[in-house]
């Protein structure tokens, strides 16, 4: 396979995601050692998935988190 073929297959995006089969994803790594490419392409979709995760986290508002704690605290007394 060419390094086009790895970068347009939707491979990469479930290699980052954890849900690439195992076989795949050894593909893959090697290719990324044998085509730049496609090494910057797993970098850049990397980077591309973590800002939009980051972009839509929502944080809870901190009495919550306080609460949580002291709740863990309490059972562990």
């Amino acid at each position: 396979m060419n390094a086009q073929r790895f970068i347009s297959s939707g491979l990469i995006e479930m290699y980052i995601a954890g849900i690439a089969p195992e076989q795949d994803a050894q593909k893959l790594e090697a290719a990324m050692v044998q085509f730049p490419e496609v090494a910057e392409a797993v970098d850049a979709s990397r980077q591309g998935m973590e800002y939009y995760i980051n972009v839509q986290a929502q944080h809870p508002p901190v009495a919550i988190k306080n609460n949580l704690l002291l709740l863990f605290r309490a059972e562990k007394e």
